[in-house]
Formats: structure tokens, sequence, C-alpha cells
């Protein structure tokens, strides 16, 4: 089952009540101010110079191995 059949299947068995609360949570992260944004939206360019950043550090072995950072997310958030 793929990510988007699981979600489907999740909010076909939700309670009306629930789905517009997740309705309600969707408006308000796509309208709230911009002040208020976690992450700012980036160009195009902003990616590609991340993105090289990115690639540079990685080449110079600045990595955190993966399972290093799943043991963290799970410690992290009980998951």
């Amino acid at each position: 089952m793929s990510t988007l059949e699981y979600t489907i299947s999740l909010l076909e068995t939700l309670p009306e009540e629930k789905i517009k609360e997740i309705q309600n949570y969707i408006q308000y992260i796509i309208f709230r101010d911009d002040e208020m944004m976690p992450f700012k939206p980036l160009s195009e360019d902003e990616i590609v110079e991340q993105l090289t950043e990115a690639v540079k550090k990685s080449d110079m072995g600045a990595i955190t191995p993966a399972d290093m950072v799943s043991q963290r997310m799970r410690e992290k958030y009980a998951i």
C-alpha cells in the first residue's frame, strides 16, 4: 500500500469532525503570515545554492549516516 493509498484509507475512517480539523489546519498552514512560516519559500537559485553547498559538504565527508538520523528521529519523536 502506498503512502497516498494509506492516507486516503485513513481519511475515509475519520469522523467528519476530525476531517474538518485537518482542513482547518491545512488552511492555517497555507494562509498564515510569511513571518510565522517556519520555512520561507526559496527561489530556484536559492535551492540550487543550498544543494551545491550540501554536495560540497558531502564530498568532504561532513555527513550523518542514515541509521544515526533514524535513531535520533526515533528518540526525539518516540517512533
